[in-house]
């Protein structure tokens, strides 16, 4: 849908290929922190399920939904006033500051829905049903990019809204998703069933928080170190921050299953331990690792042989094709980093040892996307050295990692805990 969205934007030309970038990151930062925060209820909603406790494994499910559709309100009432100042940050252009502040707007605006439908879809994940939140993918992307470019370009008598009809209707198309899911899971139809989350809320609440806070601290630090690099970036002009906007997009669509694998990772995880099945535990998360691993490369393999076609089927502007088939480059050799760096963190954080990923996390984010980039900033090195920081901050996020899952460090910890339970 991210991809969909910015080829639309590209019409527009590089302006707004650099608002709707804006826009997206800035929400991602959200989105990002609410997956960090949804580490609790994987590990909560995976461990029940796999003690064959579906009364608990539902009302952590139910109060996680109702918990971040408040944080989606909260941050809608913070973020809505502020937006030109969240977007000033990033030095765009008059026309796209404008645009991203427009986008930013509607982006905020339906944020609640957004989030729900996101811990809606982890707590189906928690228990092995993938199913469910595939068809929640195909049906809300389907709608989104419908209403999206109706929106954006006027079809069907709509009045044409440019690229805030991209955010208007992509979160129309979220919202009418995920009032129709919650019905049916109200209804009784899937597995997973709705619970009461009034009982014992402030007690399951703070367990939610705990296990989940370091992981959304994590991303906070992750996104917000992003944002910065993005500041640094804009600085040497529209066409290099577009061309990154665009690539991230690009790369979203491989990364996925390297989140995938992170989900599946932390779900065997949790429920091998619920089980109390140790070994099974740390084979599942080793297995899961090797499996996203083959097919990473291959994926990387596949985008640095297409890279120029990718880039042009996006935008027309040379100078953006340019940066854009060199920061491909690098994303292609990024990807089997990223297998290992997803895969082992979600296993780690399945497990309920999540304040190691995010300690790993701020000493790669710190050192790659903030002290280096200022430093080569200043020095005015060519901005592909900028780009190229991505593969130092994934080598030490994956070696970090897997060290931590092959030494079993997450497995003494849960031990403890539950000699202490």
């Amino acid at each position: 849908m991210g991809v969909a969205f910015l080829k639309m934007a590209g019409s527009f030309g590089a302006d707004a290929v650099a608002a709707v970038t804006t826009g997206q990151r800035l929400y991602f930062v959200l989105h990002a922190i609410v997956m960090g925060l949804c580490s609790g209820t994987t590990a909560m909603v995976g461990k029940y399920w796999g003690a064959n406790n579906r009364l608990l494994a539902g009302r952590f499910a139910s109060l996680s939904i109702l918990l971040f559709f408040l944080d989606g309100l909260l941050f809608a009432w913070i973020a809505i006033p502020f937006r030109d100042q969240l977007v000033g940050i990033f030095g765009l252009s008059e026309d796209a500051h404008r645009m991203a502040a427009d986008f930013t707007l509607w982006t905020a605006f339906f944020a609640p829905a957004m989030l729900a439908t996101l811990v809606f879809s982890m707590s189906f994940r928690a228990t092995g049903d993938s199913t469910t939140p595939l068809w929640i993918a195909l049906v809300g992307a389907t709608l989104s990019i419908i209403l999206g470019a109706s929106m954006t370009f006027g079809w069907g008598g709509i009045p044409a809204m440019g690229i805030s009809g991209l955010a208007v209707g992509g979160g129309i198309g979220m919202t009418i998703t995920i009032v129709l899911f919650l019905v049916i899971w109200i209804f009784g139809v899937f597995e997973l069933k709705p619970t009461n989350p009034i009982p014992d809320l402030l007690a399951n609440g703070k367990t939610l928080v705990n296990i989940g806070m370091p992981a959304a601290f994590e991303q906070a630090f992750f996104q917000g170190g992003l944002l910065i690099f993005m500041v640094f970036l804009a600085g040497y002009g529209n066409e290099p921050f577009a061309a990154y906007g665009i690539g991230l997009s690009i790369l979203g669509i491989v990364i996925v299953i390297a989140f995938s694998f992170s989900i599946s990772s932390a779900t065997l995880v949790s429920q091998h331990l619920g089980a109390g099945d140790h070994q099974g535990a740390y084979d599942a998360g080793w297995k899961t690792m090797r499996t996203c691993l083959y097919i990473m490369i291959s994926g990387g393999v596949l985008m640095s042989w297409y890279a120029r076609e990718i880039a042009t089927f996006m935008i027309s502007d040379p100078l953006v094709i340019h940066h854009m088939v060199q920061f491909t480059y690098i994303l292609s050799a990024c990807l089997p980093l990223m297998a290992i760096e997803f895969s082992m963190a979600g296993a780690l954080r399945g497990a309920g040892d999540t304040r190691y990923p995010m300690k790993v996390t701020i000493f790669s984010i710190a050192l790659t996307r903030i002290i280096a980039p200022w430093i080569m900033v200043n020095m005015g090195v060519d901005v592909v050295w900028l780009y190229a920081t991505s593969l130092v901050d994934f080598s030490i996020k994956s070696s970090l990692n897997m060290r931590r899952f092959r030494r079993k460090d997450w497995l003494k910890g849960h031990l403890t805990n539950s000699e202490q339970c």
